[in-house]
């Protein structure tokens, strides 16, 4: 409890019902199972509302967690009591007359505030200032008090104080008409703050107070502007000090007189208007005009007369009363003794003295007896009464041993002796300091009684226990029996074999029994040392004898993230002495950080060698080390010529000159397919050849994606690193296809348009057409303008971090910690130097000297850096001598890669010559003139072509670019456009030869099928997935192997049909992945070209002339589906298929047939067998489907 401040334990009841004791609020908030509270420091009760004290911080933490209490039937309140203010302080003692501009001065100059970091609002009488701060005081109060108040403001002297925080503000300048309810929902509203209400207040006609039911809310209103029915609302804390003093009596009746009396004239001239007409009907006799109208007047007459009456009697009843109330008299007896105090509060005194004077107010609080009336002779009789009657009451003191005194102090006892004594005439209360016991009473002899009556209530008694038995009385199950037994206390007798027991009087059987039932029982216990998991390893390495020889108990480690320690579970007895061993141990073991620095230590830790040093270093020293570091990792590229050119790609090169920068702009405006075709053509190609197509059966009509979707984008992945070596890989998170993949995918799909348009009316086709490339449009020109500002910072910044994290690595390999756990603190400085040690034994320095060594360029020093972080290792430059210093294995490996950098170094091509010989140009789209790249571009561009690299990153003009030159193109990523470049051979006399295209086909990047792990997760999946399936097939069929497909071309078709069918697609489950059996001969077909309808037919045609999947894996395992090989492998694939919406299919379709609903006409996805439970789905189009995985299965033959 120590830690826990008082804030922490504390909590505030709210709306407590009418005669609520204080005991109760005792009982029910240390009630655990109830409330969710625990024991209690204090408890102060006032009017309707409570402060209470927990004696720890997670009891109240439970009870305002609880939030829902409930007590004589009365919800509860509870929340935080407020706190100290942060935000606000109280500038008290300003002199009215000083000016508000001293003032802000005064502030500023002590405070050391700008204008901007603090408002002022003065109270009503000028007196005092709330300084209202924007954020939360930094400094520290007692000294800015302290300062304060040693310097006047304008002769005044004033003090700077805290204040509690407030649950409510003050909302001015509102609008006339508006209500409570008006300001309730608009503050519990997200435009208002969205805080809960508690109460709000019409302090006038554009005032109002509003409380909210947490005190946070206060800061979270004030920090945001208000508008109310087009009105700007001045909110600002609010706080009773801030409040206009309450008007007089004359005033208040002054305005309530007038205000009444014109209501009442309100109401006449109401009242009048109303019973006009019925005084008419009520005379029907009445045939003149002038007889109805003196009759109405005369009536009027009389109920202005009858209502002035009542308005009168009602003004003088208001008057009477206001001068009633300030014509109250009151008076204070202080009681100084709080026992006497208490006694006055429990005596029949107090009720009769309450019930005699009906006209006074008789308050017992805790400083006395305040007393208020309106007769100043009886006011002062009933005072000399209370304080004749205070003063009768007598104290009388006797002598007990301290043990007694003791337990005659307990709460529990002391409740019950109070009660059980308690009649009319012996009212009593006792306290209890040391060994002396003091009894107040009303009278001597009822004093004398109490003092008896006391001495006979406390009963001892001494029992036997065995040696056994005495053990179990050290332990806290005995504390926690004696507290649960109750009205008991006892110890060992200093002779030892036995219990002195004290009791009260008549209990002593009971308790003797009760003890003795304890006593023979055997407990178990359950217990839990908790310590970090360094600890715990040093104990079960080195204390392993100790835990052995403790055999009278179970011993667990526990070694979870959220619970680590030792689970001690046996006899009570035993596992309390093996809890204080253990204890002890835990205690006692120190623990030390220790850090090493040298180049490569951080690669080290990961070898076996030092594995093996610091085993020898615990078992010498008898202690723990536990590594805390970052594992170190291996780079990832092993070519260090590759790896260095990517970071010289993340420096900006300027694109070309200033005089180019028009042209480029210029260039960008159209966006061009890889071939420098826009999409523009590639599209009216597909519109104008529909009819070329109609005769296919297998066409496939489905709604076209619009234009723009085809539009793919070519980006940098870690993939495109791995096409040179003929290797796919994709995921989910793809962001762009190879330039050949990319116009595969745009033919394939503006094959489908052509062939989907023929079924729509060409007008809507042409108007369809042309809102798209208007979208299209409107993109690239979005582009221009929120490119430069949104996406190419990312990226930017995305490379920026990438060289961050590449010198934190090197600088990481060079340091690691060691945490050691040791019994002996000596032993931690001297594992220190001995770790020390071994590491400087294990350095060396190799040196080079190379007169190239000088020549270096800004490519060759990131070569070094990433030789640094290839070998971890560290390398200096002097002159024309490289020194690499590190672990002697690290360095062997370094001073290679060294040697075959110098030798680079000799034979490269300075960037003089460079740009003497060659010059690299980018050709505009749309004139074909040439604009040549920057010196510094065109030598980092001839580099990379130089190491025959396929393709290229480089940041020009601050925008990520790739120089590709199987296609000799340079494609800006942020754009998405791209332009062809070649290399010009300056010597040539200017004559520009671009470097020939290759012929691109899919047999060029065949895909691949890599086997899936059987140890994965990936392959667990799988297999899980088709054995849930497979039904009777379960033992019947073994997997032999699972291999994963990858052919990037299917996935992107795939890819760009999902979109398509994501758009038209009204089901909630457009994707299923399912099963197609197959034969052997047609797999390789499947893995390069995806499911094929030209092959529908082999198995079945009964729901269309498709390509068929099975929901479940036990129709496809079937010979029908796939028949087994020569070997008797069966082969299965576990595809993604898009199934979309789907209907019923037949045999005669070879198409998904037409939706009944909407005016487009629109297709299904698929068709299947039954539409309410579908085991099998067909599709009539190709890149509906993706083969994922492809499952070799063999027949188990019994």
């Amino acid at each position: 409890m120590s830690g826990e401040s008082m804030e922490q334990r504390t909590v505030e009841v709210l709306d407590l019902p009418e005669g609520l004791e204080e005991e109760l609020l005792y009982l029910y908030f240390e009630n655990k199972r109830r409330s969710g509270g625990g024991p209690l420091e204090s408890v102060e009760k006032k009017d309707n509302r409570a402060v209470l004290v927990f004696e720890e911080a997670e009891a109240a933490a439970r009870v305002l967690a609880k939030g829902h209490h409930v007590l004589l039937n009365t919800e509860l309140g509870v929340k935080r009591p407020p706190s100290k203010d942060r935000r606000r302080l109280l500038l008290r003692g300003t002199n009215p007359d000083t000016s508000a501009e001293m003032i802000e001065l005064y502030v500023e100059n002590m405070m050391d505030l700008n204008m901007t970091d603090y408002a002022l609002i003065p109270s009503p009488g000028r007196d005092v200032v709330v300084i209202h701060l924007s954020q939360p005081l930094s400094k520290d109060f007692q000294t800015l008090s302290t300062k304060i108040s040693k310097r006047t403001l304008d002769g005044a002297k004033v003090t700077l104080e805290q204040v509690e925080q407030t649950d409510s503000v003050l909302v001015e300048n509102l609008h006339p008409g508006t209500t409570p309810d008006l300001l309730t929902l608009y503050f519990e509203s997200e435009r208002g703050g969205s805080q809960k209400v508690k109460e709000v207040t019409m302090l006038s006609e554009g005032t109002a107070k509003v409380s909210f039911g947490d005190y946070e809310s206060v800061d979270s209103v004030l920090d945001r502007p208000h508008k109310l029915n087009d009105t700007k609302l001045v909110v600002k804390p609010c706080f009773d000090f801030l409040q206009p003093a309450q008007s007089s009596a004359s005033d208040v009746l002054s305005d309530e007189t007038q205000a009444e009396m014109e209501d009442s004239s309100e109401d006449l001239n109401d009242i009048q208007m109303r019973t006009s007409p019925l005084l008419v009907d009520a005379d029907p006799d009445q045939s003149s005009p002038a007889g109805t109208s003196d009759s109405c007047q005369s009536s009027s007459q009389t109920t202005l007369q009858i209502l002035a009456d009542s308005k009168e009697r009602e003004a003088k009843a208001v008057v009477e009363d206001l001068i009633e109330k300030a014509e109250t008299l009151s008076c204070h007896v202080a009681i100084t003794d709080p026992v006497k105090c208490a006694l006055f509060r429990s005596s029949t005194f107090y009720q009769d003295v309450q019930k005699a004077n009906p006209n006074f107010s008789v308050q017992n609080r805790a400083d006395g007896v305040h007393i208020e009336g309106p007769n100043k002779l009886q006011l002062q009789q009933l005072k000399d009464r209370i304080s004749d009657f205070i003063g009768s009451m007598v104290e009388t003191r006797f002598i007990l041993e301290l043990e007694k005194a003791q337990f005659l102090d307990r709460k529990d006892v002391k409740e019950h002796l109070l009660r059980t004594i308690h009649q009319p005439g012996s009212s009593f209360l006792y306290t209890v300091s040391d060994s002396t016991v003091s009894v107040t009473s009303l009278s001597q002899k009822s004093a004398d009684q109490a003092c008896s009556f006391l001495k006979s209530q406390v009963g001892c008694f001494s029992m036997p226990v065995e040696m056994a038995q005495e053990a179990m009385l050290c332990c806290r199950e005995w504390s926690e029996f004696l507290q649960s037994l109750g009205f008991t206390s006892a110890k060992v007798s200093e002779q030892g074999g036995n219990i002195d027991v004290l009791t009260l009087k008549g209990m002593e059987d009971e308790k003797q029994a009760a003890i003795m039932e304890f006593l023979t029982t055997p407990i178990e216990r359950e217990t839990v040392i908790s310590m970090e998991p360094g600890r715990l390893k040093y104990i079960q390495i080195h204390c392993h004898q100790l835990l052995a020889d403790m055999d009278q108990v179970s011993i667990f480690p526990l070694e979870a993230k959220d619970a680590c320690g030792l689970k001690i579970h046996g006899d009570a007895v035993a596992c309390q002495m093996a809890e204080e061993v253990l204890e002890g141990v835990v205690s006692s073991i120190c623990t030390r950080t220790i850090k090493a620095n040298a180049p490569g230590v951080a690669r080290f830790l990961d070898e076996k060698e030092c594995r093996s040093v610091l085993n020898e270093m615990e078992t010498k020293f008898q202690v723990y080390i536990c590594p805390v570091y970052v594992p170190w990792k291996p780079l990832q590229q092993e070519d260090i010529f590759e790896t260095a050119l990517q970071m010289m790609s993340q420096k900006n090169f300027q694109k070309g000159s200033v005089n180019d920068s028009a042209q480029d702009a210029k260039s960008d405006s159209v966006q061009t397919d890889c071939n420098g075709t826009s999409n523009r053509g590639l599209l009216d190609g597909a519109e104008r050849e529909p009819n070329q197509l109609d005769d296919m059966d297998d066409v496939d009509l489905y709604t076209a994606e619009q234009p723009d979707e085809g539009t793919v984008e070519f980006s940098q992945s870690p993939a495109d690193q791995n096409a040179a070596s003929g290797s796919f890989l994709w995921t989910d998170e793809i962001q762009g296809l190879d330039s050949d993949l990319e116009e595969e995918a745009q033919l394939s799909l503006a094959i489908q348009y052509s062939l989907e348009s023929s079924n729509r009316v060409q007008k809507d086709d042409e108007e369809q057409l042309k809102k798209a490339l208007e979208l299209s449009k409107q993109l690239i020109e979005d582009e221009h303008t929120s490119g430069n500002t949104d996406k190419t910072p990312s990226l930017d910044q995305q490379k920026t971090n990438i060289g961050i994290s590449l010198e934190d690595l090197i600088k990481a390999a060079n340091t690691i910690e060691l945490v050691v756990f040791a019994g002996y603190s000596c032993d931690l400085i001297r594992v220190d130097i001995a770790f020390g040690k071994k590491v400087s034994q294990r350095q060396v320095e190799e040196k080079l000297e190379h007169r190239n060594i000088r020549h270096m360029s800004d490519y060759h020093r990131k070569c070094l850096e990433t030789i640094k972080r290839k070998h971890a290792v560290e390398i200096q430059i002097q002159g024309t001598i490289v020194a690499i210093s590190g672990f002697k294995d690290y360095v062997t490996g370094a001073l290679c890669d060294v040697k075959l950098l110098i030798e680079k170094i000799s034979n490269s091509v300075s960037d003089e010559e460079i740009l003497k010989t060659v010059q690299w140009v980018r050709h505009d789209p749309a004139s074909s003139d040439a604009h040549p790249y920057s010196a510094d571009a065109s030598v980092f561009i001839e580099n990379a072509w130089r190491m025959k690299l396929k393709k290229v990153d480089i940041l020009l003009n601050n925008q990520p670019h790739i120089i590709s030159f199987d296609k000799m193109q340079e494609y800006n990523i942020a754009s998405g456009k791209s332009v062809k470049i070649s290399r010009k051979l300056i010597d040539l006399g200017n004559v520009t030869q671009d470097v020939p295209e290759e012929e691109y086909s899919l047999l060029a990047n065949l895909p691949e099928a890599t086997k899936v792990d059987e140890e994965s997760d990936e392959f667990q999946d799988v297999v899980k997935n088709f054995y849930g399936t497979i039904q009777e097939y379960h033992s019947k069929i073994r997997i032999i192997q699972v291999e994963k497909l990858m052919n990037r071309l299917l996935y992107n078709q795939y890819k760009l049909k999902k979109a398509s069918v994501l758009q038209q697609s009204t089901h909630p489950t457009i994707e299923r992945t399912l099963y197609h059996g197959t034969s052997e001969a047609s797999v390789k077909e499947i893995c390069v070209h995806g499911f094929n309808r030209s092959f529908c037919g082999k198995n079945a045609t009964v729901y269309g002339q498709g390509v068929y999947f099975a929901v479940n894996s036990a129709l496809s395992v079937q010979d029908q589906y796939s028949p087994p090989n020569t070997d008797g492998y069966k082969f299965v694939f576990v595809s993604k298929v898009l199934t979309g919406d789907f209907t019923k299919g037949c045999h005669s379709m070879k198409t998904a047939p037409l939706k009944e609903t909407g005016d487009i006409p629109l297709r299904y996805d698929s068709v299947t067998d039954d539409i309410s439970r579908p085991t099998m789905f067909v599709i009539f189009n190709d890149t509906q489907a993706f083969p994922e995985y492809l499952i070799t299965c063999q027949r188990i033959h019994r």
